[in-house]
């Protein structure tokens, strides 16, 4: 089996972030306050403790958990990232998968095995060996969590084994176009014709393509899991087996929720009945900082003295030593607790507040976009079901506006779902804003004028949702004056406004959005399109096909047009309208004079400098 190719040896200190020149970091100014000391916590291990630095960061919210593996919430992720760590890490200089637990890896040339090498003197935070057993451990637990716990996480291994999935049944045939009986002559739209002919010739090619690539062995999940199997085959290696090639699996790696827990932890029962796991709130993994405590809103970690990677410690030898997230919740919170010195620093700086930043020398960050705002359009809503009514909705928003109001200067306007950087040509169908074509199309669907339900979220703050709460009132007066009424259906983000959403209950328009966790066009869209059908009111075994064919093909031509046809098939089929590719920036006093920035939010706090 051939190697594939890459450098084994780890670099110092480049651990974590995206593509070489995407850091985006204009230091505007250094003022503020000095940085706070507190008594750090002893050490069980008898280590001498470094000096203490203490980093105090405003989090939008509390994490909903600390166990990595059953969630979707960046605000764990943000914490979970500095405690564990997986097999992959990313290089900052060019967005490359380097080693991290795993020193190198083979590739076996049909692409359904890989060989992992693992690092050797690596131990968990509670002592226990980093081994071959404990991979398997964590991806036997990964496949036993029952179903509706995999339903929570986001970033894991359901995600990127598709493991509940099932192969797409393709219909036999596509619909014949209808007739204009508006005109008199009850003819057929030219233009349809030709869309129909183009369908009919994709859906053989599909045909083909699936019955050329099967899946191969038996599965332990769906029938279009990608998972094979999971083997120790010595002390430092493991083989994992796939039933079909994942072309993004080294860089998917990379995700939080593929980040390994101690095995001792996981075997332990929860500490409480309404905990899914003692991961939960007793975070175990091989990561620089140590859990310490979570309580009062605020959740304390400390450097772990024994960290396999002293050479990176070394590297920066002002990085903080204690790490205090404080939940914050609203923009003008986080504001003034930087301003009065109470935190070091704070992501998801609003538009709002980014001028009084800037006239203060705050220091600002910014990330490059990599993630996507978007309007969900439920066809299970009796007019969201129509193609001419969804069309009037995208014809009656302007987005530039939008983004003219409520994001940070660059954010760009989204004419697709896949971020710019990936090289995937945006569909030539494009909905600009058009008030005469949207109430013509309202005419010619017969819309009475019932009000949409449309849920938003309150109480957050996310990169691609900065102002949830304005910018559902600027579309809200937008399609109002082509006279589509809305019904609003506000609820509070932590009472489970993803969730509400995702099933669908409350058909109709929703806001919501994505950031990537990894470069790869994949992510996008089988993270957006291809569970959920429930959110979308939407089922589509054409794109589910055309989905499952694209992640596994090799890179090259083939690939990229694989995908700009999927960008096509949904900018027809409209069960979302994309919105913006979201600028994000976090804001640091003088206490801070670098921060790691990443557009996949893979920012690791050894990377932190402060000004000691």
């Amino acid at each position: 089996m051939p190697d594939q190719p890459h450098s084994p040896d780890r670099p110092r200190a480049t651990r974590r972030a995206f593509l070489a020149g995407s850091l985006g970091l204009t230091a505007l100014a250094l003022t503020g306050c000095d940085s706070k000391d507190t008594t750090a916590p002893s050490s069980p291990s008898g280590s001498a403790e470094p000096a203490i630095r203490t980093f105090h960061f405003g989090s939008a919210a509390d994490p909903a958990g600390l166990d990595p593996a059953i969630s979707g919430d960046n605000e764990t992720f943000r914490i979970t990232r500095q405690i564990y760590e997986g097999l992959i890490g990313v290089d900052r200089e060019t967005g490359a998968p380097i080693p991290l637990l795993a020193t190198d890896w083979i590739v076996s040339p049909d692409r359904l095995q890989y060989t992992f090498i693992l690092r050797r003197g690596v131990k968990f935070h509670d002592g226990t060996d980093f081994d071959a057993q404990a991979v398997v451990t964590n991806f036997e637990h990964w496949i036993a969590l029952p179903i509706d716990v995999r339903a929570n996480s986001d970033q894991g291994f359901t995600q990127v084994f598709r493991h509940n999935e099932q192969l797409p049944v393709l219909p036999k045939s596509i619909p014949e176009p209808k007739a204009n009986a508006n005109d008199g002559n009850e003819s057929i739209d030219p233009q349809k014709l030709v869309e129909h002919a183009a369908q009919t010739a994709l859906l053989a090619t599909l045909r083909e393509q699936l019955k050329a690539n099967p899946f191969v062995g038996t599965s332990v999940g769906g029938t279009a899991s990608y998972f094979g199997s999971i083997k120790a085959a010595d002390t430092h290696t493991v083989v994992l087996t796939l039933r079909q090639p994942i072309s993004g699996l080294i860089e998917a790696l990379t995700l939080p929720g593929l980040a390994l827990a101690s095995p001792k932890a996981l075997a332990t029962p929860a500490t409480s009945n309404d905990q899914v796991s003692y991961l939960a709130t007793q975070p175990v993994g091989t990561g620089p900082y140590k859990f310490v405590s979570w309580k009062d809103g605020a959740v304390t970690l400390r450097s772990f003295t024994e960290y396999w990677d002293a050479a990176a410690v070394e590297a920066n030898p002002t990085a903080p030593t204690l790490v205090v997230f404080r939940e914050i919740r609203t923009p003008s919170g986080r504001l003034g607790a930087l301003d009065r010195g109470e935190i070091d620093g704070f992501d998801l700086v609003a538009v709002t507040g980014l001028r009084e930043l800037v006239r203060e020398g705050k220091l600002i960050v910014q990330r490059d976009p990599y993630a996507v705002t978007y309007l969900g359009m439920n066809q299970n809503n009796k007019w969201l079901a129509k193609e001419e009514f969804r069309q009037a909705i995208a014809h009656g928003i302007d987005r530039q506006k939008i983004i003219e109001q409520f994001y940070i200067s660059g954010t760009k306007e989204a004419r697709g779902f896949l971020p710019a950087s990936l090289g995937i040509k945006t569909s030539d169908t494009y909905y600009g804003p058009d008030s005469n074509r949207a109430k013509d199309l309202l005419e010619s669907c017969d819309y009475d004028g019932s009000p949409i339900p449309f849920l938003y979220p309150l109480n957050i703050s996310r990169a691609y949702l900065p102002l949830p709460e304005l910018i559902y009132a600027e579309i809200s007066r937008q399609l109002a004056l082509v006279g589509i009424k809305l019904a609003p259906v506000p609820m509070d983000w932590n009472d489970g406004y993803v969730a509400a959403v995702r099933s669908g209950d409350t058909p109709g328009l929703h806001l919501l959005g994505f950031n990537g966790g990894y470069r790869d066009p994949d992510d996008f869209m089988s993270a957006l399109f291809a569970d959920n059908k429930q959110q979308f009111g939407y089922d589509s075994p054409v794109l589910s096909a055309q989905v499952l064919l694209a992640r596994s093909m090799p890179s090259g031509e083939q690939r990229i047009n694989a995908y700009q046809d999927l960008s096509n098939t949904l900018a027809k089929d409209l069960p979302a309208l994309p919105l913006a590719f979201p600028i994000s920036a976090l804001a640091f006093n003088d206490s801070v004079r670098n921060y790691p920035s990443s557009p996949v939010l893979d920012e690791v706090f050894t990377d932190v400098r402060m000004n000691t």
